[in-house]
């Protein structure tokens, strides 16, 4: 497995580890796929923390495996696996975060914007160079980066291939945080334990109330319920009782 998973309080920790780009293969796509599958279901686990060994994050689609993909009209097949990891990112209830540091490339670029949290270091090189293969990006990432910035700024990166630096995808909303390099693993850690010590319930609501909200199909009466159920929990009351008590809240997740 080019995927690994440990789980400690509530956070579920994933490392990413095909040096020394971090590229996507084919095996490696399946592998990402069925990592947020299981932990989608996992009752213990409150946050999932994204990263990846070596200098760079992801360099994008292995190149070696696109020879066979033209010759075996494998294209359809690429862009339904792509888009399944991607989605399986997205489909978890929990909270994800993560921390892209280095080249996110082509398909790197699609998988960091998966997450819910995005935290990129200050030497991220970040783009979508598919043009010069001609291709366009075929993970699920054009769809999403539509979502997150925007069709002026798809239309110029996708287009002319460009790549940015990190304080620029902060500003067009591709990353949420910007740290120094050595400081991002630690900001990683920081943020998921900040969010690890919410209600789980509350968490996962205002998730799944986000992208209601996205899809923009009868959202005030959906948003309105979702609201309602929140005042109903018992970590509700907790958080109330605490407040008054002046002490920190101890979440029961229900």
């Amino acid at each position: 497995m080019n995927v690994t998973v440990s789980i400690d309080e509530g956070i579920a920790s994933i490392l990413l580890h095909n040096p020394p780009l971090n590229i996507l293969s084919n095996a490696v796509k399946r592998d990402i796929k069925e990592t947020f599958q299981s932990l989608a279901s996992n009752k213990n686990v409150r946050v999932i923390l994204f990263e990846t060994a070596g200098e760079h994050f992801c360099c994008g689609a292995d190149l070696k495996e696109f020879p066979d993909r033209i010759k075996q009209n494998k294209a359809k097949e690429a862009w339904i696996e792509g888009h399944g990891m991607l989605q399986a990112i997205m489909n978890v209830p929990q909270p994800t975060i993560v921390c892209v540091k280095g080249n996110a490339l082509g398909g790197g670029a699609e998988l960091a914007s998966a997450f819910d949290i995005r935290l990129f270091a200050d030497d991220v090189s970040f783009g979508y160079p598919e043009v010069s293969r001609a291709v366009f990006p075929g993970n699920g990432g054009l769809e999403r980066f539509m979502e997150l910035s925007g069709e002026s700024h798809a239309a110029f990166l996708f287009l002319t291939g460009e790549r940015i630096s990190a304080s620029e995808a902060l500003r067009i909303g591709m990353a949420n945080k910007v740290v120094e390099t050595e400081k991002l693993e630690l900001e990683g850690k920081k943020t998921a334990q900040l969010l690890a010590s919410y209600s789980n319930v509350t968490i996962q609501t205002i998730k799944r109330v986000i992208q209601d909200c996205l899809k923009g199909d009868q959202f005030f009466r959906k948003g309105m319920n979702d609201f309602a159920s929140l005042h109903e929990t018992e970590d509700v009351k907790e958080s109330i009782t605490a407040f008054f008590e002046k002490r920190k809240p101890v979440y029961q997740h229900k």
